[in-house]
Formats: C-alpha cells, sequence, structure tokens
C-alpha cells in the first residue's frame, strides 16, 4: 500500500459490521493488489462478533479504521469518504473481492482521461461454486443501477461534494447515481470484471424494502414519461414478488 497516502490513486474503502467471518478474504483482497498506489480505509459499526480483531491484525496496512457506532450503511461509506485523500474511490464491502490480483493495474489507465466522472465495470456472481459473469449496461436511466456497486470507481472530489443521503437505508447509492446521470456527469463503462459480488448483502435480502426506496428516488429525480414508466415498473415487479412469495408460502 502507499506509505504517502496524500497521493494515492484509489481509495478503497471497506464498510462492515459484525462480519467476522467475511471481513478477513475482503482485507487480503485489498491488500493483495499487485498496484499500489492505493490507501484502505475500513469503517466497523461497532462490532462484538471478532470483526475488530481481525482488522487490527492489518493496522499497519490501513490508511485509517475505527470502530464506532453509526446510523447504518451509508453514514460509514460517508465516513469513509470523509477520510478518504485518493483520487478515485471505490466501496468493496466485508464479503466482497476483487476479481483478480491485478484489478487496479488494468483500471488505471482508464484513470487518465480527465473527462470522467465514474468509471464502472462488470462483476462475477458466484453460481454455486462457479462464476458467472454479470455485464453492466452502457451508461443510461433506468428504474434501478445499471451496474454494481462494488464495480464503481467514483472521483473523490464528486463523493465528497454529494455524499450520500441518508434518509435512504438501502438507495442512497441508487439516488447519488441517478442524480449524477441527471446532472449530466460523465459515466464510462470500462471492459474489466472489478469484483466478486457477494450476494448476502442487505440489498438482495430486504429487496422488495429496496425497491420501495426506489421508487422514493424516481419520484424525487425523475420527471415526465421516464418517471411515470420507471415507477410502473416498479410497482409491477413488487407485486409480482409478493405474489411468488405468497406461493412459496401456501406451497402444499
Amino acid at each position: 500500500m502507499n506509505s504517502n497516502p496524500q497521493r494515492a490513486l484509489f481509495t478503497i474503502v471497506t464498510v462492515s459490521y459484525n462480519c467476522c467471518s467475511l471481513i478477513e478474504k475482503t482485507i487480503k483482497s485489498v491488500l493483495q493488489q499487485d498496484y499500489h498506489d492505493t490507501e484502505y480505509i475500513i469503517i466497523d459499526g461497532e462490532s462484538t462478533d471478532g470483526t475488530v480483531e481481525i482488522i487490527k491484525k492489518y493496522a499497519q496496512h490501513l490508511a485509517f479504521w475505527c470502530s464506532e457506532p453509526d446510523g447504518g450503511i451509508y453514514q460509514g461509506m460517508n465516513k469513509g469518504i470523509s477520510h478518504a485523500k485518493g483520487e478515485w474511490i471505490l466501496f468493496l464491502n466485508a464479503g466482497d473481492v476483487f476479481a483478480e490480483t491485478n484489478v487496479l493495474t488494468k483500471v488505471l489507465p482508464f484513470t487518465k482521461n480527465k473527462e470522467q466522472d465514474i468509471l464502472y465495470g462488470d462483476i462475477f456472481t458466484l453460481r454455486g461454486n462457479e462464476r458467472v459473469i454479470k455485464k453492466a449496461l452502457d451508461p443510461c436511466n433506468k428504474q434501478r443501477m445499471f451496474f454494481c456497486h462494488q464495480a464503481v470507481f467514483v472521483r473523490t472530489e464528486l463523493m465528497k461534494q454529494y455524499p450520500y443521503d441518508t434518509r435512504f437505508k438501502m438507495s442512497a447509492d441508487f439516488y447519488f447515481f441517478k442524480f449524477c446521470y441527471l446532472t449530466k456527469k460523465k459515466f464510462q463503462h470500462i471492459p474489466i470484471v472489478i469484483s466478486v459480488y457477494d450476494r448476502t448483502g442487505i440489498s438482495n435480502t430486504h429487496r422488495i424494502a429496496g425497491l420501495k426506496e426506489n421508487i422514493q428516488v424516481i419520484r424525487e429525480l425523475d420527471k415526465g414519461w421516464d418517471k411515470i414508466k420507471f415507477l410502473i415498473k416498479l410497482h409491477f415487479v413488487i407485486y409480482w414478488n409478493s405474489i411468488r412469495t405468497w406461493i412459496k408460502k401456501n406451497r402444499i
């Protein structure tokens, strides 16, 4: 890791809470990157399950870490943003890992384009023990994220200017990126698999609640036909998921 974080190109932030079975593989994945002009920050929400003891093992490699109460994942992420000194910031939360040890090296050439505000790639998801590529879409406006949060690098100055809106418990990232798209920030889809996504995260285990927050985001940010179209799609998805859940519960 960079011994002078003032000059780091990449800031990697991990937010954790009571995830002692997951945090170490994420830490090792970050520290094993072969590009070293980076700083690594861990924000823990005062875990009590041994997570802090694992973080302490790697403290010498961290630019900053803390373990203290916060108001949820996005408050933790905002805390990481406030300490970030790198030019680009990526959130790789507990359980997520880089797809390869040379991901940052592969991303490096794309950071030279001074016009881009947000760089994002693809991810692997796990189907059993098999890695399956999930490709991001080209830049667009949708009723959901068109890339995975664990595969996006944002200019740190942009995140400091517009930190996550903590009114949202699961969709503050959706709000941020939709806001950026609608205000003409420059997105680039880069042809790199960035991370292996841990599907046990809150956005997957509380999907309906997340979709309902997406409705609130769309009501606030979208206009005209886009707003109508996206709201119809989300209400249908919520309705269909409710039916599927009822069928599963009542299946004989």
